[in-house]
């Protein structure tokens, strides 16, 4: 874009009036472009909900808050609560510079069924949770931009990621106890003796590692599942540019990806979508008296889905249970008729987001009402629950 000092000093080094129409020429297509310029950077913007925030002395303010569609799904009257979070203070090392100009906190709804982690930076307020998937990157994206956060170096592109990870996937854990280190790498000292031994026994010749492509840096790094237990662990593969930060590969079963990998018959579209495969089965009673056929899938790519079947000898129970689940719903994504495959009513579907009364964290379900039974699909991503069914998110 070509600033008006710039038009100016074009006019003063053309001084035959034979150059006058050629300047005005010249200055109108260069108002035009920026006219151009701005409206493509206005498309460019993500669109916001303006949140009323209740902080913990009472106070209220209003702030814009990202990602939309995330903010109008689970604050539909407009307003939350806002509650600080210290934790980043107690980071070993707390290296990121970004954390000097934000502020981290809790976001909760008015009735505090639940809690989502929060980033202010002046009036804009950016919310961040393993349920929305990839709509974090979007909001780090925006973050990133507006407070002019770009990445001078490997290291400062890996401590935007872990900052990332905190917000989007560990609610505020230290990364050095979910980051899994090489051994001979001088950050090792910053994690726990968990985390080096067990990097030691997979074999990680690099993680972490921030190659630089251009003026991108792919890292390319593993985290536990649980921070401090070496039993699972994730492969992570983000992008950081100078205004946005983009996942590729979010690998939580390290292996998984190998008997896809050799099917060379598969179509580009097919490998690059996200598989399942049944890692857990069992069965069970409920206190309901209800039996159950349990399931777990593992994803190839973000958190895997639970399955429970619940059987029951009556309407009535199964009926009562759907209507639990709905009565406790954080929010009613879509709810209509579930229709077998010649498309006739048998029972009631929903998805809904549902909360961990315990701990306060997010997930998503799919209910199916039949008869005598009802079938729940849950799962910490809403993007993963829709991708095992084969579907999309209804609009």
């Amino acid at each position: 874009m070509v600033s008006g000092a710039a038009v100016l000093l074009s006019c003063e080094m053309l001084p035959h009036r034979n150059n006058l129409k050629f300047v005005t020429r010249l200055v109108i297509g260069l108002c035009f472009a920026t006219l151009c310029d701005l409206q493509v950077f206005a498309a460019e913007e993500p669109g916001f909900v303006t949140l009323k925030i209740h902080g913990d002395g009472g106070e209220v303010a209003q702030f814009r808050a990202y990602p939309e569609s995330a903010v109008k799904l689970l604050f539909p009257s407009g307003e939350a609560i806002l509650e600080p979070d210290a934790s980043p203070e107690k980071w070993q090392p707390p290296s990121v510079d970004i954390l000097k100009k934000i502020h981290i906190a809790k976001v909760y709804d008015l009735k505090r069924r639940f809690n989502v982690m929060g980033v202010s930076f002046g009036d804009q307020l950016f919310i961040f949770d393993e349920l929305f998937g990839n709509e974090n990157s979007v909001a780090m994206s925006q973050l990133m931009r507006v407070t002019g956060a770009a990445p001078k170096n490997r290291a400062a592109a890996l401590n935007l990621v872990k900052l990332y990870l905190a917000l989007s996937n560990y609610r505020l854990e230290d990364p050095a106890r979910f980051m899994a280190y090489k051994s001979s790498e001088s950050e090792r000292k910053h994690a726990t003796e968990n985390t080096s031994s067990f990097a030691d026994m997979i074999g990680l010749s690099h993680s972490p590692e921030a190659v630089r492509v251009g003026a991108t840096y792919r890292v390319d790094f593993f985290t536990y599942d649980t921070p401090g237990v070496s039993a699972k662990i994730s492969h992570w593969k983000i992008d950081v540019g100078a205004e946005n930060l983009k996942e590729r590969l979010s690998e939580h079963h390290v292996g998984f990806h190998e008997t896809y990998s050799k099917a060379t018959s598969e179509t580009k579209e097919a490998k690059n979508a996200i598989h399942f495969s049944v890692a857990i089965m069992a069965n069970g009673i409920t206190e309901d008296g209800a039996s159950t056929d349990l399931q777990f899938w593992e994803s190839s790519d973000g958190p895997g889905v639970h399955r429970v079947h619940y059987y029951y000898q009556s309407h009535e129970k199964a009926e009562k249970l759907m209507q639990d689940f709905l009565e406790k719903a954080v929010a009613i994504i879509e709810k209509r008729p579930w229709l077998d495959s010649d498309g006739k009513a048998v029972g009631t579907q929903a998805l809904v987001i549902m909360t961990n009364e315990e701990k306060k964290i997010l997930y998503a379900s799919q209910l199916f009402e039949g008869e005598t039974s009802v079938l729940e699909l849950s799962c910490a991503s809403l993007s993963n629950l829709m991708a095992a069914q084969n579907r999309h998110l209804p609009h």
